[in-house]
């Protein structure tokens, strides 16, 4: 299927950033309950190394994303890795939520960082988890040709539907998200009236999610449009590896992209 280019609630400056706490925050608590990001470390150990370096910045944080358990994961693989969590909307207020174990190794910066534009004293690898399709084809790709223009390592990792199941999936997505939701949300911290309000008594939070995910799905880049984008950015010394990852479920499928010098 093509990738379209539609709009996403948390893409646009005027969403409330009450709303944006709690759609993040909810994303946040789903994500670090999955499993599969750690079937992503043979490839962070890769480029890691081939870039010399134990810092990742990652770009497009929102609530921190899967790093509280996968920083950990990579410490346990013997891969002591320092973590900059970035965001152009920050919240680093959302790693607070965590005990002091779980923070090691992680820091939130409580500046505004646009993944277009990376500031030159952020060093390290690269990373973006669900936050590439936000940007046009001519945004990604100088997202990319900055990094390798700079020789730093980068890895976008995006999970997309499997088939056969996709479309049925993609249909469901909406049920599954006001029922994450419904479930999800006394067990999210902190734990404030506004959550409830919008959440339970005008769950305008949880449509907005729907449509952001649904959105999600259909402008995810496939792994023949992720080489289309690198083409033209083909340099001696910097190497592009493209392909799939497992979820650790039969739903979804990380596509990935990443980014070295050799």
């Amino acid at each position: 299927m093509t990738r379209l280019q539609l709009f996403e609630f948390t893409d646009q400056p005027w969403y409330p950033q009450a709303f944006r706490r709690i759609q993040t925050d909810y994303l946040q608590f789903v994500t670090t309950r999955g499993a599969g990001h750690q079937n992503l470390i043979p490839l962070f150990e890769k480029a890691l190394q081939k870039s010399g370096t134990m810092a990742i910045v990652d770009l497009c944080s929102g609530g921190t994303g899967p790093w509280v358990r996968l920083c950990e994961q990579l410490q346990q693989a013997g891969l002591g890795v320092k973590v900059t969590l970035t965001d152009k909307f920050p919240s680093p207020e959302s790693i607070q939520k965590w005990s002091s174990a779980p923070q090691e190794g992680i820091e939130y910066l409580a500046s505004s960082v646009d993944a277009m534009c990376v500031p030159a004293h952020l060093k390290g690898m690269r990373t973006m988890f669900e936050g590439f399709h936000h940007f046009k084809p001519e945004q990604a790709r100088l997202i990319l040709q900055d990094a390798s223009e700079k020789g730093v390592a980068i890895g976008i990792f995006e999970a997309s539907l499997k088939p056969p199941q996709g479309p049925l999936i993609f249909l469901l997505s909406p049920l599954m998200t006001l029922l994450g939701y419904l479930f999800a949300t006394p067990f999210i911290q902190p734990r404030t009236w506004s959550r409830f309000l919008w959440t339970y008594l005008l769950p305008i939070v949880p449509l907005a999610t729907c449509w952001d995910g649904l959105v999600s799905f259909l402008r995810v880049y496939s792994e023949k449009e992720f080489w289309e984008l690198v083409e033209p950015l083909h340099r001696e010394g910097y190497t592009w590896e493209i392909g799939q990852a497992s979820t650790g479920t039969p739903l979804f499928v990380f596509t990935y992209l990443l980014g070295y010098p050799v």
